[in-house]
């Protein structure tokens, strides 16, 4: 009986303590409902809720006729979720030898056993996320969507695609540098356009509201919470890319035959100030070439012989020197203050007048007439450049110009030799983009516009905002210096250091420039006791009619450093190709007279814009029918030429046969067609029938032919 009882007393207490136990608990249960529960309600949610970004689709970056020379495109991430518990395990295991097979055969990087292989251990390690392919593209990413188990879609096969947005450069190194980029996080660098305009390139991005199925599935909760994003605009710049691959290709091939260090082009034209063509390329290790740094906005030097126009104005200006007047060069080689200045003519050039002394670019002459006009007060000098403009930045609208570097008597390091051999360009800084803009103002008639990069801001092909040329000065001088300027510089070519620069179509005017490199405390020597040399040209064309100016500057070249033949061959190429296309500078063309004909020329279906551009241009009327958004067809009717509405439906093939490339090629990229073209001219053929459904990632071969 004792046992029994010590047995039963035992039993009480432990139901004792158990319904203590659940009291407890329930208690507890409470406290956590009522007290705590909105705080753990919050935490459940934030691991089963969350909101997501929805990144705006970056603008694109134009040239001057509305090409696109940076734009977004969307990348793929490719990975599988081996564990989805959307997976049904008889489709997993039929389907996959197929998906891995798929696999091979669309990438070509593994075996379909590796693809296999690699997804099964995946699948027993547990793994949710195994990362398949980096980087496809949509047409790509459609035809993933087709292989087997992934045509299930994401929960019931697994596949995920994580869409990336990457920009592109359809030119890949042509004004690679102006373009520029933007570097994301704190310590990111804004270059370029991209960097000038990213506010605007960037847009504003959206946000929805997700909720977890599965463990790495995210579905929207409601299209209530949805903040759609705002694309960024589309920057029209003032670059001719036609423009910028010659100057392009002229510059390159004279740094590869010159084995130049680096160097920079840079063509504007004159009443605009519009930025036709930026080359920049420097030398790398291996000996090839690459846009690198921005010299032409960024490289601050002794622009050398180049300044001696600016200077010379100075004194023809304030009334101390005539084109007429005669200065004495001697034998070559006269010291200033115990600092020799010698001339590169053998022998020297004796007494000369002024015009020749700039046309054959006389160091000795420019030194003499400076110091003789200045020496008693050199401030007036100074004075004089800046009111010429020479003190301020172009105020680009990209990053990285510096400030005018020259010197004023107060300043703790002017001396005796500053004013002598800063008339002939050393002793003082500048920038090939401001030594640039002071001679396009020469050929604007004395006007200095600033140098611009953008035209126009667009928002889906609407126009936003226009810009327009920005002028620095009114005029930089009198007219009389201005037209005595021109006239010294036509001199250079027709008589002087540029001599090799002539043609029999159009004039050239300009200044060569061949400027010793300073090395800093060293001097000007080379680590090797050597000097390197840095060539120039700078001027406009044609001469008698300025429509563009253009500089080219060659720094270290090995083989040969006299600006004429350097920089002002690269100069020359450069306006042979502009001269040659521009209809604008030949008046037997641009002013022609079209004569209405009885029957208007039939014309290929394209780009409205386009159409519109060109019967405008050589005045054929036309009418438009209503509605038309981005192609239209041109039919004659009753002897008028019409535009009419071109519908594409997506999913069909369209015909684009008489089409030319440039239209046909992104309608039918963005269907996700592969699209291989041979000939030139316009597309006579197409391998695919127009009607017929399209497969992404289906290949179309266009035949063009001219005529």
């Amino acid at each position: 009986m004792k046992i029994k009882g010590t047995i039963l007393s035992r039993i009480g207490w432990i139901y004792v303590l158990m319904l203590l136990g659940a009291v407890g608990i329930m208690g507890k249960v409470l406290f956590l409902q009522f007290v705590e529960g909105e705080e753990w309600r919050a935490k459940a949610d934030s691991l089963s809720q969350r909101s997501r970004i929805i990144p705006a689709s970056r603008g694109n970056i134009l040239d001057s006729k509305g090409n696109p020379i940076a734009s977004t495109i969307p990348k793929f991430d490719l990975a599988i979720d081996p564990n989805s518990i959307g997976i049904k395990s008889e489709d997993y295991q039929a389907e996959l030898p197929g998906l891995a097979k798929g696999l091979a055969e669309l990438f070509g990087d593994k075996t379909a056993w590796e693809y296999e292989n690699m997804i099964r251990k995946a699948n027993k390690s547990g793994s949710q996320y195994q990362i398949l392919k980096r980087g496809l593209s949509y047409s790509e990413a459609q035809l993933v969507k087709q292989l087997p188990l992934f045509r299930h879609g994401q929960f019931k096969g697994g596949m995920i695609l994580t869409q990336k947005n990457t920009r592109v450069n359809p030119y890949e190194l042509l004004a690679k540098r102006t373009i520029g980029y933007v570097q994301e996080g704190q310590s990111g660098k804004m270059i370029g356009i991209e960097g000038a305009y990213d506010t605007q390139l960037r847009g504003k991005s959206g946000m929805r509201n997700e909720y977890r199925l599965g463990s790495n599935n995210w579905i929207p909760t409601s299209s209530e919470n949805f903040v759609e994003p705002r694309d960024g605009f589309d920057i029209v710049t003032t670059i001719d890319m036609n423009y910028q691959d010659v100057a392009e290709q002229a510059l390159y091939e004279l740094l590869v035959d010159k084995m130049a260090h680096h160097g920079c082009a840079v063509l504007m034209e004159v009443a605009t100030g519009e930025i036709k063509a930026m080359v920049n390329l420097s030398r790398r290790k291996d000996g090839t070439y690459d846009e690198i740094y921005n010299y032409a906005v960024g490289e601050r030097h002794e622009p050398g012989s180049t300044f001696k126009m600016p200077a010379l104005m100075a004194a023809l200006e304030a009334g101390y020197v005539e084109l007429d007047d005669t200065v004495d060069t001697f034998d070559g080689e006269f010291s200033f203050y115990g600092s020799p200045v010698r001339d590169s003519h053998i022998g020297g050039y004796g007494v000369i007048d002024v015009q020749t002394v700039l046309e054959e670019s006389s160091n000795i002459g420019m030194a003499r007439i400076i110091e003789n006009c200045y020496k008693d007060n050199p401030q007036l000098f100074i004075n004089r450049l800046f009111a010429m403009g020479l003190k301020e930045k172009t105020g680009i609208e990209i990053e990285g110009e510096y400030y005018p570097k020259i010197k004023s008597p107060k300043d703790t390091n002017w001396n005796k030799t500053t004013l002598p051999f800063m008339a002939h360009g050393y002793e003082l800084e500048m920038t090939p983009l401001q030594i640039l803009t002071f001679y396009n103002a020469i050929a604007n008639g004395g006007k200095m516009v600033a140098p611009r990069l953008v035209k126009g801001v667009k928002y889906h092909s609407h126009h936003e905002k226009s810009f327009g040329p920005k002028v620095i000065k009114n005029s930089i001088c009198s007219k009389e210096t201005i037209k005595k300027a021109r006239i010294l510089l036509e001199g250079v070519v027709q008589n002087g250091t540029a001599k090799n620069l002539q043609t029999k179509a159009y004039q050239i005017a300009g200044k060569t420039g061949t400027a010793v490199i300073s090395h800093g405390r060293s001097g000007y020597l080379n680590d090797k006791g050597k000097k390197d040399y840095r060539a120039s040209f700078v001027g406009y064309f044609p001469a008698d009619k300025p429509a563009y100016s253009c500089i080219v500057v060659v720094t270290k070249p090995q083989k040969q450093y006299y600006g004429n033949k350097v920089a002002g061959e690269v100069f020359l190429d450069i306006a042979d190709k502009v001269y040659a296309t521009d209809l604008k500078l030949h008046p037997n063309l641009s002013n022609y007279s079209w004569e209405p004909v009885p029957d208007n020329p039939s014309m290929m279906a394209g780009n409205k814009e386009s159409s519109r551009i060109v019967l405008k241009s050589l005045g054929i009327p036309y009418s438009n029918s209503q509605d038309i958004n981005t192609y239209a067809s041109v039919e004659n009717i009753n002897n008028n030429l019409v535009l009419k509405k071109l519908d594409f439906q997506p999913g069909i093939m369209p015909d684009v046969t008489g089409m030319g490339l440039s239209d046909a090629l992104p309608l039918l990229e963005n269907e996700g067609l592969k699209v291989n073209v041979s000939g030139y001219g316009k597309i006579i053929e197409q391998s695919r029938s127009p009607g017929e459904q399209i497969v992404p990632g289906q290949i179309i071969d266009l035949i063009l032919k001219l005529g």
